[in-house]
């Protein structure tokens, strides 16, 4: 299953306001501090902000998730994870089997585009299979 996530262009007025912003923003400081520290702030403003200004792509594979954006892939195992939960806008993958406060910090968060095509349910039916097979393998061992 694939799928594609560009908050900018689902957020017109977002992307509008906050690009006439940073560009106020640059202009002030090139003229008070200099074209250097306008670059320089324009190249960390950038960076942070990459993964609204520019899509994310997804991938859900039989044993892994990719999420590629414009700077780096990143692939996970789904026998990682033990618990899909529900966002605003979007699903966290958590290795927990309940909420934990390191949810945020060891589950990867997956964002959804506004229409979802059952998204969710592929990936809670992906794990929930996952944890089946770990189940099944304890019995035999033990």
């Amino acid at each position: 299953m694939k799928w594609s996530v560009h908050p900018a262009i689902y957020n017109r007025t977002k992307t509008i306001l906050s690009s006439v912003f940073i560009l106020a923003f640059l202009i002030f400081v090139a003229i008070f501090y200099g074209i250097f520290w306008s670059i320089l702030g324009f190249i960390i403003l950038f960076f942070s902000l990459h993964s609204f200004y520019f899509p994310t792509y997804y991938e859900v594979k039989d044993d892994e998730v990719i999420i590629k954006n414009i700077f780096t892939t990143q692939r996970r195992n789904l026998k990682e994870f033990k618990k899909v939960y529900k966002g605003k806008k979007g699903v966290l993958l958590s290795p927990f089997k309940r909420k934990n406060f390191l949810n945020q910090f060891r589950g990867v968060f997956l964002l959804l585009p506004p229409v979802q095509d059952n998204i969710e349910d592929y990936l809670k039916k992906r794990i929930a299979s996952y944890e089946e097979t770990s189940k099944d393998d304890s019995v035999k061992s033990g």
